[in-house]
């Protein structure tokens, strides 16, 4: 039996919801053949296990402060959404220790984690994405270009680069709005991307590596009755948002969505799994964000689009997890 080292929490913004995502995966892992340790790590950095404050060594072992004991880890999941797990920042000591671990590589989890790069690599790999400038700062030169951006584009989003499930994200309807919401965004990232707001349809789709090959579901379609899906519309239990599996979608545009998804998948080189965000207007299609560790909460997407087109999401869990080991 292996040792799987299970981190959850972070501290962040997402902490709550990575715990929801980690009982659900330590839920479904195969325990004939794993020995799951959870390990939440919490604002401070403090790793803990079991009320034990722990470390992990260059040995890939989990040490128990102030003790002798130890234990050796196999593999490792990171369960983080946001700081440390999607921005990388874990993954690359994991490859520095030589520590298997599950999910993307530390420099795809960087890149997607800033939507500044990952417009500008989708850009390069030409596949579409909604008109975009970068703010680098607030001063008087920059909100004169979100002014001018905004008056030949119309409504726009102001978002902090390094967030995710919406945090740092606000929706400008008016000029006056921009500093106040501009300075908002700063206080969550050193990089604000600007965006036309598009009126779409909002798209998801799950993206994973299997027997060699990379397979993009059917997208699933998100209807939110306020048209901007916040986080507190993705993850509380008063969500008026409606998710639909098998939406009414054309053909083409579905193609279109998957052909776009591998596409990226692989410029970006990502690994194992992910979420891809689609916007659909009329018959454009734009890429919107990629999310490299996406919750798997009882109402998420992602498990169930899997599950949707035709596979066991525990079974191919179980089975990318084995794959590490080899």
């Amino acid at each position: 039996m292996k040792n799987l080292l299970m981190l959850k929490g972070g501290g962040g913004q997402e902490h709550d919801v990575s715990l929801i995502t980690a009982n659900y995966l330590a839920s479904v892992i195969d325990k004939k053949k794993f020995r799951v340790l959870e390990v939440e790590v919490d604002k401070d950095f403090n790793w803990i296990h079991e009320g034990e404050k722990v470390e992990l060594n260059f040995q890939k072992e989990l040490t128990y402060i102030g003790t002798d004991r130890k234990e050796s880890i196999d593999l490792c999941v990171p369960c983080f959404h946001g700081y440390p797990g999607e921005t990388g920042h874990i993954q690359a000591f994991f490859e520095m220790i030589n520590l298997p671990y599950l999910g993307c590589g530390y420099e795809a989890s960087a890149i997607c984690f800033n939507k500044v790069l990952t417009k500008l690599w989708l850009e390069k790999a030409n596949i579409p994405v909604t008109p975009f400038i970068i703010a680098k700062d607030s001063s008087h030169e920059t909100l004169k270009e979100l002014e001018s951006f905004f008056k030949e584009e119309g409504p726009i989003f102001i978002k902090a680069s390094n967030q995710g499930s919406s945090v740092g994200c606000y929706p400008v309807d008016t000029k006056e709005e921009i500093p106040n919401f501009l300075n908002k965004a700063f206080n969550f990232s050193n990089f604000v991307i600007v965006e036309k707001k598009v009126l779409p349809r909002e798209l998801e789709i799950s993206v994973f590596e299997y027997k060699g090959d990379v397979i993009a579901t059917s997208p699933s379609e998100i209807v939110c009755p306020d048209k901007f899906y916040s986080y507190e519309e993705k993850y509380s239990q008063q969500s008026k948002t409606q998710t639909n599996l098998n939406p009414d979608l054309d053909p083409k545009i579905t193609k279109e969505i998957q052909e776009y998804a591998k596409q990226a998948f692989e410029n970006l080189k990502l690994s194992q799994f992910c979420r891809m965000d689609f916007f659909v207007v009329g018959e454009q299609v734009y890429l919107n964000e990629i999310n490299t560790f996406p919750g798997m909460t009882p109402i998420s997407l992602f498990p169930k689009m899997i599950e949707n087109y035709g596979l066991s999401y525990p079974k191919l869990l179980n089975d990318q997890l084995l794959s590490l080991l080899n």
